[in-house]
């Protein structure tokens, strides 16, 4: 079954906060865990549907899956609202938010509010975690982090084994319409393909996913396979386009705006942010294409 992440509750312990197309999390327990952090102008909302589910509890984690404004974007304003709450993510993740560079781009990409308003709160990272590492939540109920770079260098995902739950945010892409899954390969292709792959070994009930959407039971379980044969033919894709305009990424970047963008409705991702992340997927092809290109060229001299 696919069901929007409206606020409501998943497992008896699992709930979704905020809107759907950009949720937060909350795993409940003796030591309650959020899982990302939205945008900034939904902090509020995510503090205030935890706040319920907690009756006057708050909680101690607050989990991030990467650094970008529509996952970290209120967790300077979590951390105020719920003192002691201990914000985690990648060293890498930890690096990015200690620029400024940085700070200035997910504040300016969180300016949904009146002028004048805050837009978004800087924060630390409290907690660095590592591939592999497990942090007991309650008695029953483990948070295992899992390394899954390729959407970018800092991506992190949770896997919650006792309940066979899975939060990978980007790491396998975001549902589209239909079947579609857009593949979100921002910083190298094999590098997600690679990250895909890892996570399908996982027993995997429950798929939580970045952008309105969670997967349970058997949908949970083909998503996976669905996502790599997608991520596989969108590079296919972008390679026939490079085929067809050389090195004109702006117009193969229109084709495929053509093709999976501009048929939605409803929300969706601003075409701003859209048109960046696409821009970094063509390139991303277009360097493994040159790559390959650069290994195989010394073989075929010989020839």
């Amino acid at each position: 079954m696919r069901a929007p992440s409206n606020p409501s509750r998943i497992t008896d312990s699992l709930y979704c906060l905020g809107p759907a197309p950009v949720p937060s999390f909350l795993l409940d327990g003796e030591m309650p865990a959020l899982f990302e952090a939205g945008i900034y102008a939904f902090g509020p909302s995510y503090a205030n549907e935890a706040r319920v589910i907690l009756d006057g509890r708050r909680p101690a984690y607050l989990f991030l899956t990467h650094m970008h404004f529509d996952h970290c974007g209120s967790a300077g304003y979590l951390k105020r609202e719920f003192p002691g709450l201990a914000v985690c993510g990648s060293e890498e993740g930890a690096r990015i938010v200690e620029k400024p560079s940085a700070i200035a781009l997910i504040t300016r990409l969180n300016d949904f509010g009146q002028p004048g308003e805050v837009k978004f709160e800087p924060f630390t990272v409290d907690r660095v975690l590592s591939d592999g590492e497990e942090i007991r939540v309650s008695a029953d109920r483990t948070v295992r982090v899992i390394k899954t770079p390729g959407h970018t260098r800092d991506m992190l995902s949770y896997y919650i084994p006792e309940i066979k739950a899975l939060i990978p945010s980007e790491t396998v892409g975001v549902p589209g319409r239909g079947d579609y899954i857009f593949s979100e390969f921002l910083i190298d292709f094999d590098t997600y393909l690679r990250s895909i792959e890892r996570l399908r070994g996982l027993d995997v009930e429950i798929l939580i996913l970045a952008h309105g959407s969670y997967y349970t039971g058997e949908d949970a379980r083909a998503y996976i396979p669905r996502a790599i044969a997608h991520t596989q033919r969108f590079r296919e894709r972008i390679e026939f386009l490079v085929g067809e305009h050389g090195g004109d990424t702006a117009a193969i970047a229109a084709v495929i705006k053509g093709e999976e963008y501009d048929p939605l409705t409803g929300d969706k991702q601003p075409e701003r942010a859209y048109m960046i992340n696409l821009d970094a997927k063509i390139k991303a092809v277009v360097r493994r294409m040159n790559d390959l290109t650069a290994v195989d060229a010394p073989f075929n001299k010989r020839i």
